[in-house]
């Protein structure tokens, strides 16, 4: 069990500037720290921090919060870790997780240092072992730098069945593990190393720790590549090469290059292309496309122009179309791929080549029509039926209903004929997703900025950079007099924080990211009303005058109500009440 005031004791402990400066470049402006937001793509630095009172803020996208959402938000964590990281950095021990939990955390923590040792043994292969010379040879030939072997710690798993298996059992590390990490695989009589004789590239999650390798064979032998298995630290579906080296320069260029192999990510970086990353040997998935849209809803797929690099593009296009990212391909010469065309033509071909790439569904279009015209009806409906699922993914009416038109004159098909195979598709996908519908569960949807929102803004920005005025609202408005739902929540924080002692720069215990970005939104940006206290008034009696309306309205209609009865004490009653409110307002 965490302590409920643990998360109070490390934030004391821990500057946000020097967490925050340990990813993203701060300078210093006026009292507080500027940098370029890592959430965005931006060229004018909107991202803030606040030392004073250890928050951060991009104007630009809206993310704010503490150093614990920071962490969370940058690196994916949950609270719990956010929080294990940060108490291990401020000194403070954080209580032991259940049994279960942290037996699992235990093994997780070996599996990371079984793949460190064995990535430093590999790494050490390369550059020291005279049976690597074939290797590195093949990677000189293959033009990757000494600087970007060392960058991307490429290494050389030796030849014998079982060298790296000893050596890591030397380093202390059981068998078990070994076997959980796919380093070693299991025969009748002991163990032998899964990437023997093989180019090692190992695999890094954002947080920089090894969760898994890749292999490539030097001659042409197969199979080419081999990959880790998945385990408790590595799920392909879940993790892309190269990513947390690409991930600033994604945020900075406003778009993610997805490449296919491992060499060409590498030299797509080397070359100066440090937004690009790789599928880890298989298709990409919903967890690809989760993981991706935390840096940009921009991609540029670059496969291999053949056959399966064509049908990996067509296959990935209805999962980006529904998730409402903007996708382009990029076509290199037949028998090409990136590492192949840069080494070939250099740096400004290849970047040629992005602005011309062209946009998913109109590359996905043309593949599926083919350089003839489709003649045959069978052949007409087939590419109907592998467009039109596109089509429905497309969240523009206006660009939808450009493609209806363009695939029915590319087909020679009524338009009419295409939108009603459309509104049956999209009733069976309604139908597939009753069961959600049925459950009652809606997106929640932004609170309308009516008459006396923007008195709530004002008055709530006020009172989080003034606590005197703060005490002073509390005797005239309760958290139920802010309609807004999340100023409303923002209230109630501010009035427990006043109740229990607290300062009004505590986000801690928030973990509703509309809330914290609000609260740091507000907290952040400077006073800049002439008259303070006239304001506070000016938006209390706003915020009051407004109940006292619909109060009188409620009041019209019950005293309309009682005259049509004729209840005599009913109607003196109801404008006594109503007097007394005129006097008020």
């Amino acid at each position: 069990m965490i302590p409920d005031d643990l998360a109070d004791r490390i934030r004391e402990r821990i500057d946000i500037i020097s967490i925050i400066s340990e990813h993203i470049n701060l300078k210093k402006s006026g009292q507080n720290y500027k940098g370029l937001c890592p959430f965005h793509s931006e060229k004018t630095p909107s991202f803030t921090v606040s030392p004073a009172k250890q928050i951060f803020h991009c104007f630009g996208c809206g993310a704010g919060g503490n150093v614990f959402h920071f962490l969370m938000r940058y690196d994916n964590l949950t609270f719990p870790q956010a929080l294990r990281y940060l108490g291990e950095r401020a000194g403070i021990k954080i209580p032991e997780p259940g049994k279960r939990e942290g037996i699992e955390k235990d093994n997780k923590e070996e599996l990371y240092k079984a793949n460190e040792l064995a990535a430093e043994y590999f790494y050490n292969n390369l550059a020291e072992s005279r049976e690597a010379e074939e290797a590195r040879g093949y990677l000189k030939k293959r033009g990757i730098e000494n600087k970007t072997i060392e960058e991307f710690k490429i290494g050389y798993s030796l030849p014998q069945w079982e060298a790296a298996y000893r050596y890591l059992r030397q380093k202390g590390i059981d068998a078990a593990t070994l076997e959980k990490a796919g380093l070693i695989i299991k025969k009748e009589n002991g163990f032998y190393d899964r990437f023997r004789g093989r180019i090692i590239f190992p695999i890094l999650d954002l947080k920089k720790r090894v969760i898994g390798f890749g292999g490539r064979v030097i001659d042409d032998s197969l199979p080419k590549y081999i990959n880790s298995p998945e385990s408790p630290i590595y799920i392909k579906g879940e993790n892309l090469y190269c990513l947390e080296k690409a991930r600033q320069e994604i945020v900075r260029r406003g778009y993610l290059l997805i490449v296919e192999g491992y060499l060409d990510a590498i030299m797509t970086y080397q070359k100066g292309v440090r937004n690009a990353a790789a599928a880890l040997g298989t298709a990409l998935t919903q967890g690809h496309i989760r993981l991706i849209k935390r840096f940009t809803n921009n991609l540029i797929l670059i496969f291999d122009p053949d056959a399966a690099g064509k049908k990996a593009a067509i296959r990935s296009a209805p999962l980006f179309l529904e998730a409402g990212m903007k996708v382009k391909v990029a076509a290199l010469t037949e028998g090409t791929d990136p590492d192949t065309f840069l080494r070939k033509n250099g740096v400004d071909a290849f970047v040629e080549r992005l602005k011309n790439s062209e946009r998913l569904f109109d590359f996905v279009f043309s593949e599926v029509r083919g350089k003839d015209p489709l003649t045959a009806i069978d052949d007409k409906m087939k590419a109907v039926n592998e467009l039109l699922p596109l089509i429905n993914g497309i969240p523009g009416r206006i660009e939808k209903n450009l493609y209806i038109k363009r695939l029915a004159e590319g087909l020679g098909i009524d338009e009419t004929d295409i939108l009603a195979e459309l509104k049956a598709l999209s009733q069976k996908k309604a139908l597939r997703s009753g069961e959600k519908a049925r459950s009652g569960v809606q997106p929640q949807k932004p609170a309308a900025h009516r008459g006396g929102a923007k008195a709530e803004e004002m008055l709530i920005h006020i009172m989080l950079n003034d606590e005197s005025i703060a005490r002073k609202v509390m005797g005239h408005l309760g958290a139920d007099d802010f309609r807004d739902p999340n100023y409303k929540k923002v209230a109630g924080i501010i009035y427990r924080a006043i109740d229990e002692g607290k300062g009004l720069n505590d986000l801690s215990g928030i973990d509703d990211p509309v809330v914290a970005n609000l609260l740091s939104s507000l907290s952040i940006r400077d006073l800049e009303y002439d008259d303070l206290e006239q304001s506070f008034n000016d938006c209390v009696q706003k915020i009051k005058g407004r109940g006292i309306k619909d109060r009188m309205r409620e009041l019209q209609e019950r005293l309309s109500a009682a005259e049509k009865k004729g209840d005599t004490e009913s109607r003196r009653q109801i404008l006594n009440e109503m007097k007394e409110l005129k006097s008020v307002n």
